[in-house]
């Protein structure tokens, strides 16, 4: 006998029961009977709307009055005992209570955002009473300002302080409290300020009545009107899984999905629940001509004439130019696995990573989060160490989990970068690479921490493998594992914080270089594929250009290609300055929930999104195009191909290897033989105890750690949050609420 809490429906007694009061009651009585304490979860949402209000009264024998069963230990007052959840007494309490918490409150039911969905309406359903016994004026509460994305109608409120704990104790922002006292007493903040958090639309979801609504949605649909679809958050590095409530092909609200290893649901930012209105922008912006059948096969006629004719004129020139594809973290595995095979097969094509990481991907471990996938979360360790990062920002789920470890108690925090505000303690240990340095040697006062601790951590940010000396730096997180206890048998204490959703998935599949000033003297054109201009490495690039930093060849008719869903024309203008004459081509390709694709997240996790919403042009997919483009450029006898055209070849004596090596790792011992192992095979472990020879001094810049994104509403890696006008309002805010300056 088990129970799914978070399901529409529960296995009870081998026997399934709606989701009901009933079932809550009975699973109140079983724990009762078991002698078991009463779970939380049967008391949180239905039977207990209210903090001080309580609708999970039970009545025990021999007591003078009903007894709240939540606030109940079995193990001390229920011994012997006979309890009865389904009385005269019971059901007379439940409508007192009732009443008492419909007092004040307006029958604004049509009206409210929160009809269809209100815990409040349920309970009036099973326990109301017909008739009322109060006919004076309802108390009014004046509304508050929390914000561009929580609406508040607080003469709804009924002071079940949900919002105020959620504030105090998960998002860790204490300016929410309870004003007044008895009759008197309403939720506001302490001070004249907004509810500044990045998880502040969570408190929609809590708030059991229409007090908290959404602000950027009001009056739009009910909750029977709309269908469900599950997929992934595409804001930060690790998907988490969403619910996405559609209604007429548009997309209407955001909220989190189910967390399968936890049996609870996440707890979203503001960014994943109100930025893809962002996603959809750009294509009310586009161009009114239609994207018909016509249009693409004239675009992708015109591009195989065109690299026919750079083709034939290298030819003259004898002279190797290249087309690079430049491609950005967040492109799935399936569209970066058809780049490989189509750079691997024409000469001219180069694929490039539009960003610098040097991170060593022989090793899954030296660029995933590892101490999230054990089982112990963080639990067994009492210290961490930040290096160039900043969880809150850069993933909030991350922080919740840190926050949770220090609301246990015994746990330390170390920070070494730009000084934040993380919602728990942190120890500042300076913003220089030079404090990592002293740790690593043994210089350090807090290394004598860090040896006592059994389980330390280390957050890595993934920006500081952007620096001139991270080469240097990853010599340095290989010290720590060989002479600390970062790296054990059983735990690995380096975690790496990725910040876009597939940046795992390409270290996976390839070690990608990076676009640089010498790829742009040697190519006849660049083919962009999702770039958001704002970070990266091309824009210092084109920079430099524009400064006369390196020439480029002007006899040359360079193409510029962008598959992107939105036309980019600060980076147009710009191409054109440095190309003066050039062919340029826009792709337009279908958003994020337009398109299906497979990722891996920073945890190391695969995540699939489908598609969910249909495209009102006629748009392409990613892998789409590229498959067209492929296709056109495979009529071409090419002149100046150095490689095989039409195939591609496989060694059969490595696959052979590989399936053996596979077959060895994950398969028990009985099923190898003399058909299914070759003996010839030397498989050596990783031991990175051993070493050869003696380290070598490393040199390091001194440069400081500087903290790379300073708004959270705005920056990020996603293509969508920077265009999104629910982004923009709350960075305005922000910028207000924490600027020094007037």
């Amino acid at each position: 006998m088990f129970f799914l809490i978070n399901k529409q429906k529960y296995e009870y007694n081998n026997e399934y029961i709606n989701n009901n009061n009933e079932f809550k009651i009975s699973l109140i009585e079983f724990c009762f009977n078991k002698g078991y304490k009463i779970p939380h979860y049967c008391y949180h949402k239905e039977l207990s709307i209210a903090g001080n209000c309580r609708m999970c009264l039970i009545e025990l024998k021999n007591s003078p009055k009903p007894i709240v069963s939540c606030a109940l230990s079995t193990k001390t007052s229920l011994i012997n005992s006979e309890i009865f959840t389904n009385s005269p007494l019971v059901k007379k309490s439940r409508e007192n209570v009732l009443e008492f918490l419909l007092l004040n409150h307006p029958l604004d039911c049509p009206i409210c955002d929160q009809g269809g969905e209100c815990d409040l309406q349920d309970q009036a359903l099973f326990f109301g009473f017909g008739k009322k016994r109060f006919y004076n004026y309802k108390k009014t509460v004046t509304n508050k300002n929390l914000g561009a994305i929580v609406k508040t109608v607080m003469t709804r409120c009924i002071c079940c302080t949900r919002c105020v704990r959620f504030a105090c104790e998960i998002a860790g922002v204490k300016n929410l409290g309870v004003l007044g006292r008895g009759v008197k007493s309403e939720i506001g903040n302490y001070i004249k300020k907004v509810f500044l958090s990045e998880l502040s639309g969570n408190i929609i979801d809590l708030c059991p009545v229409g007090a908290l609504t959404s602000k950027p949605y009001p009056f739009i649909v009910r909750n029977w009107e709309i269908k469900q679809i599950n997929t992934i958050d595409f804001t930060d590095g690790f998907g988490l899984n969403i619910q996405v409530f559609i209604k007429n092909n548009l997309i209407i609200k955001i909220l989190p999905g189910f967390n399968k290893f936890e049996k609870t649901n996440f707890w979203i930012s503001d960014k994943t629940r109100f930025s893809f209105d962002g996603m959809f922008y750009f294509q009310n912006k586009l161009t009114k001509k239609s994207f018909s059948n016509l249009f693409w096969n004239n675009l992708f006629e015109e591009l195989t004439y065109i690299i026919y004719c750079k083709d034939f004129l290298i030819r003259h020139y004898l002279k190797v130019k290249y087309l690079f594809i430049i491609f950005s973290n967040n492109t799935s595995i399936e569209v970066l696995s058809l780049l490989l095979l189509i750079s691997n097969k024409y000469y001219f094509l180069k694929l490039k990573k539009f960003e610098n990481s040097n991170v060593n991907n022989d090793l899954e471990s030296n660029f995933i989060l590892n101490s999230l996938n054990k089982k112990t979360d963080f639990s067994l360790s009492n210290i961490c160490l930040f290096l160039l990062t900043n969880p809150r920002y850069e993933g909030s789920y991350l922080n919740l989990k840190l926050r949770k470890r220090f609301l246990k108690g015994n746990f330390k925090f170390f920070l070494i970068g730009s000084l934040i505000n993380l919602t728990y303690p942190v120890n500042y240990l300076g913003s220089c690479i030079n404090a990592f340095k002293n740790i690593v040697e043994g210089n350090h006062i807090i290394c004598q921490d860090f040896k006592n601790s059994p389980f330390p951590i280390l957050i890595c940010g993934a920006e500081i493998f952007k620096r001139k000396d991270s080469v240097n730096f990853i010599e340095f997180l290989e010290n720590l594992k060989l002479y600390s206890n970062f790296f054990k048998k059983n735990w690995d204490g380096i975690n790496i914080l990725n910040n876009t959703l597939n940046d795992v998935g390409s270290q996976v599949l390839s070690g990608f270089n990076i676009i640089n000033e010498k790829d742009l003297k040697n190519s006849f054109g660049i083919y962009l594929l999702n770039i958001n201009f704002i970070n990266g490495n091309l824009k210092k690039i084109i920079e430099l250009k524009l400064l006369n930093f390196f020439e480029i060849e002007k006899n040359i008719n360079y193409i510029f290609l962008e598959q992107n869903n939105k036309i980019n024309y600060n980076l147009f203008n710009k191409i054109k300055q440095i190309y003066t004459l050039f062919n340029y081509k826009n792709l337009p390709n279908k958003t994020f929930f337009e398109s299906n694709g497979t990722f891996i997240n920073t945890e190391g996790i695969y995540k699939k999104t489908i598609k969910i919403v249909t495209s009102l042009q006629n748009l392409k997919e990613d892998w789409q195009i590229i498959r067209k483009f492929s296709g056109c450029i495979s009529k071409i006898i090419f002149l100046h191909n150095k490689k095989i055209n039409k195939k591609l070849h496989y060694n059969s004596r490595n696959l052979y290897d590989f399936k053996n090596y596979i077959n060895f790792h994950y398969y028990s011992t009985n099923s190898l033989n003399n058909f299914t192992f070759n003996s010839n095979i030397k498989l050596n472990s990783f031991n990175l105890s051993i070493k050869k020879f003696k380290l070598t001094s490393k040199k390091i810049q001194n440069t400081k750690l500087k903290f790379w994104i300073e708004d959270f509403y705005l920056g990020g890696k996603d293509h969508y949050s920077q265009f999104s006008p629910i982004m923009i309002e709350c960075s305005e805010i922000f910028r207000l609420e924490t600027t020094n300056f007037f």
